[in-house]
């Protein structure tokens, strides 16, 4: 992937609130440091990732760049991030305020929304041998009802964490899904994830009003 403006402003979006975290929750990590190191490291791994499109074919290319953050704050801390420590970083840096921004109050059910998530989903998998490191899924609709499911046969992050000798991280960012969600109104049900090791992610998104409607209860399995 190139770096340029999607690696810069990830980079703005994300170092602050991860930096502010890491200071206060994980005193050990000498930040004068560890802060260019980190960033250096985010850097190369973007510059190391083949690529997987453009923003306009494929709304993974932000999640890509954000994962590439992540992991090179994890991999420069020398082992001084835990597993609870990790939770609470990737908690912070969803909610962080670029990402609340983008997200919250905008319903995850728009019309736009489920055109571009159909279109996205034929197009991840028509072009998987052009963009091997990309998500390979499939989008089904609910018809008449705010409620669908997305069901991910492979997943970039986990591609991405493998490639970086990091795969113990990985079920730890997909809960980012639950968080990104929430903001734009949705519930997510989902008990098989591919970053726990299952052949597949199955998500079931239904909004508020609808989970209410069919008395829907979460999972005690959810991942």
């Amino acid at each position: 992937m190139k770096y340029g403006m999607i690696g810069g402003f990830t980079k703005f979006a994300f170092a602050k609130t991860a930096f502010d975290y890491i200071e206060k929750e994980i005193p050990g990590i000498k930040m004068v440091t560890y802060k260019p190191r980190a960033l250096r490291e985010y850097k190369a791994i973007v510059e190391r990732t083949p690529g997987i499109g453009s923003m306009k074919e494929n709304m993974f290319v932000m999640t890509m760049y954000a994962g590439a953050f992540l992991i090179a704050l994890y991999k420069k801390a020398d082992g001084k991030i835990n597993e609870e420590k990790l939770k609470g970083l990737i908690y912070a840096l969803s909610y962080c305020p670029l990402m609340v921004k983008a997200k919250q109050g905008k319903s995850a059910f728009t019309e736009k929304e489920i055109a571009n998530r159909t279109k996205q989903a034929k197009w991840s998998r028509d072009h998987i041998e052009e963009y091997p490191m990309n998500w390979y899924y499939y989008f089904e609709t609910v018809p008449g009802k705010d409620e669908y499911y997305i069901t991910h046969r492979q997943c970039g992050i986990c591609k991405l964490t493998r490639r970086e000798h990091c795969e113990e991280i990985t079920k730890h960012l997909c809960m980012m899904d639950y968080y990104t969600f929430e903001m734009q109104g949705a519930v997510l049900d989902r008990t098989k994830t591919l970053g726990y090791g299952d052949d597949e992610c199955n998500f079931h998104l239904m909004s508020k009003e609808r989970a209410e409607e069919i008395g829907f209860v979460p999972s005690p399995d959810a991942k």
